[in-house]
């Protein structure tokens, strides 16, 4: 029994050393890697979350846009242009943005006429150009009526100390039409008139003993005439003259002519070329330069007190100022 055992437990005990012998040898294999070989087991790495990616950036926030007044301001300085545009390319969005503009300016004009209108019927008649001169047809007639016997007296004056040359020529058309005018003027006012052929010729209506031929044009160039009819105020000693009428002109252009140039020779007084005048003279500035202060530029009811003081209506064609009118 001992015996199988034996023979049982040698082939085991040679396995068993040769099992030994193996792992004897990996051991010492081992020891160059270092007394601490056994090494820990690696650690488990875990895979990196990706970084979310960033939020796209939204866009910038436009500032808020600045409205723009389609004003009278804008529309003066920006109508040429929409004109300009529309003229050099007339599509339809150009003639409407011109039109539209110009629709707008017609609106803001409309808009200040009426209230113009209001304003000088309520709060400034002192201001109308009525006052100077009507537009209300029965006062003009009134007016003009007026005027000319006005004009009698001091036109008369001035006959005593000038005359009228009448330059024309016998083939001239325009002289037959001015003639009955000039003609007018000698009988209503007693000027006298002296008629200058300039071809030695006559025209129907001019008496024989009243003309008088330039013969060479001497009178013709030293006058300047340059068409027929001309007409000139001359003093009775002929060192005075002033044009009257250069061509065919209507009769109350060439009493105005007569007046004016009577006051700039001194032979009618201020007084008398004032009563004449078609537009009675009311100029705020006959008293001399308007001045305020510079504080007082931006205050509207200063300057139109200021200008209100100057204005003179004693001479108004359809009213009398009130403080003419007072009895004292």
């Amino acid at each position: 029994m001992n015996t199988v055992i034996s023979k049982i437990s040698i082939p085991f005990l040679f396995l068993s050393l040769s099992f030994q012998c193996l792992a004897g040898d990996d051991f010492y294999d081992q020891s160059q890697r270092g007394w601490f070989w056994h090494e820990a087991p690696p650690e488990v790495v875990e895979p990196e979350e990706p970084e979310p990616e960033p939020e796209p950036e939204s866009p910038p926030e436009k500032p808020e846009e600045k409205m723009v007044n389609i004003d009278v301001k804008w529309i003066k300085k920006n109508l040429p242009i929409l004109q300009n545009k529309a003229i050099e390319n007339p599509t339809t969005e150009n003639l409407g943005a011109f039109y539209a503009a110009q629709r707008l300016m017609l609106d803001y004009s409309s808009n200040f006429a009426n209230k113009s209108g209001d304003f000088f019927r309520k709060e400034a008649n002192w201001l109308s150009e009525d006052h100077r001169r009507p537009t209300e047809s029965f006062m003009l007639n009134r007016f003009k009526s007026d005027l000319l016997k006005a004009q009698e007296p001091v036109i008369k004056k001035v006959a005593t100390q000038a005359g009228i040359w009448f330059f024309f020529s016998s083939s001239c058309p325009y002289c037959l039409k001015q003639l009955p005018l000039i003609q007018y003027l000698s009988k209503e006012y007693n000027i006298n008139v002296l008629y200058i052929s300039l071809d030695g010729g006559s025209i129907p209506g001019i008496p024989d003993d009243k003309v008088v031929i330039d013969v060479g044009g001497k009178a013709t160039s030293q006058f300047n005439v340059t068409v027929t009819p001309t007409t000139y105020l001359v003093s009775n000693d002929a060192s005075k003259f002033e044009l009257l009428s250069n061509g065919v002109s209507a009769l109350p252009k060439i009493q105005n002519a007569l007046v004016q140039t009577a006051h700039k020779f001194d032979w009618i007084n201020d007084d008398e070329y004032k009563s004449v005048q078609a537009v009675r003279r009311s100029n705020v500035l006959d008293s001399g330069l308007l001045q305020i202060k510079e504080s007082e530029l931006n205050n509207s009811e200063f300057l139109y007190n200021a200008l209100q003081n100057r204005v003179d209506l004693s001479l108004s064609p359809i009213g009398t100022p009130i403080s003419l009118g007072i009895k004292k």
